[in-house]
């Protein structure tokens, strides 16, 4: 039995089933956190639209509508079964990240967005885009060993 501070105990049977059934539920997309940066990707570029002139309202328009669609690619590649789809749509939301990082760099060069939160936002989609490719090597079975054996084993042949 497990004993809380307030004296109350649980029986582990009682433990192992709530474990047993948060395994089972599903996960939300909500929970993966490669979305979780992406909505808060799209968040700054909501934020910056308030702030800015109209002159560049179609230029974040089209920052808007990528990262929508990179929310909407990472959502299929977590609702795809099949391996080869999953991977495409990773690497149209890779495309996709960087075309936002590059629409960063450009309103720096124009003196609308500080070095600062510049670096800030890059840092952001740096971070977006490792989890990215973390996810798509693991799909196609690709990166570091995790097992010493397995590294000797590639490296004998």
């Amino acid at each position: 039995m497990v004993s809380k501070p307030d004296g109350v105990e649980i029986p582990p049977e009682v433990i192992a089933l709530g474990k047993a059934v948060r395994a089972k539920r599903a996960k939300t997309l909500a929970e993966l956190p490669v979305y979780r940066d992406s909505v808060n990707l799209l968040l700054v570029v909501a934020g910056m639209v308030m702030r800015s002139p109209n002159s560049l309202r179609k230029f974040y328009d089209e920052m808007i509508a990528s990262t929508f669609e990179m929310l909407n690619s990472i959502g299929m590649a977590d609702s795809s079964r099949d391996r080869g789809l999953r991977v495409e749509y990773l690497n149209c939301t890779l495309s996709l990240a960087n075309t936002v990082k590059s629409a960063f760099t450009v309103l720096k060069k124009l003196g609308i967005l500080s070095k600062d939160a510049d670096n800030k936002q890059k840092a952001l989609v740096k971070r977006i885009i490792a989890q990215l490719v973390g996810w798509r090597d693991y799909t196609l079975g690709e990166g570091a060993a995790s097992d010493v054996t397995t590294e000797k084993k590639e490296a004998a042949k």
